[in-house]
């Protein structure tokens, strides 16, 4: 749009000159060059100054469109970043549980508690998931990231479901498939990051 109309005014500015030479008609000649050489020097001043307003007022567009496009993409890898964060989070929990587990293994209500904090690690993957559109650009990577996050979700809760039956002395259907499929999910979740990352960084 911007450019259509540098394109534009210097032809109006062009036809106004016209104009001005054909009402100096009845003049003498000499006037009549000296005003049409001031009308076309006139004329054309406008017409750059008018470009260099156009190029100023497209450039500022441009800057502004990019900060736009880098402040939600900035936004948008925080919100990514909120994943990394809540993976140190469920370390963090892991390792209190797997010390509680050492000490107090008889201590059913603590650890149940401790494995219910490492299932709370789950929300940032579920809010995650929930993001339903992404900066320009950016759209299949997080679709990609999203999937991976949920399936995260789904398999820490599972995770967590093993644990509480395993400190029961229960059994559970996934005691057997658990450790791959956290190391599945855990490396799809990565990749999905990376791609997510790669993505924004080429833009």
């Amino acid at each position: 749009m911007s450019k259509m109309r540098r394109c534009i005014i210097p032809a109006i500015l062009a036809a106004m000159a016209l104009t001005a030479l054909t009402a100096c008609g009845g003049k003498s000649e000499s006037a009549d060059a000296t005003t049409a050489e001031t009308t076309t020097e006139a004329a054309t001043e406008a017409a750059t100054e008018e470009e260099t307003k156009e190029e100023t007022t497209e450039a500022a567009e441009e800057e502004a469109t990019e900060a736009e496009a880098s402040g939600e993409n900035s936004e948008y890898l925080e919100q990514v970043d909120t994943m990394n964060k809540a993976a140190e989070e469920f370390i963090t929990v892991s390792m209190e549980f797997m010390q509680l587990a050492q000490d107090d293994p008889e201590n059913i209500d603590a650890l149940s508690e401790s494995i219910e904090k490492t299932r709370a690690t789950k929300q940032a993957f579920l809010d995650f998931a929930a993001i339903d559109t992404a900066p320009e650009g950016l759209e299949e990577a997080h679709a990609k990231l999203a999937s991976a996050a949920a399936e995260y979700a789904d398999t820490l809760d599972v995770y967590c479901d093993v644990l509480l039956a395993s400190i029961k002395g229960e059994e559970h259907e996934a005691m057997a498939t658990i450790q791959d499929d956290w190391t599945n999910v855990a490396t799809a979740l990565s990749e999905a990051m990376g791609e997510v990352e790669e993505a924004a960084a080429a833009q």
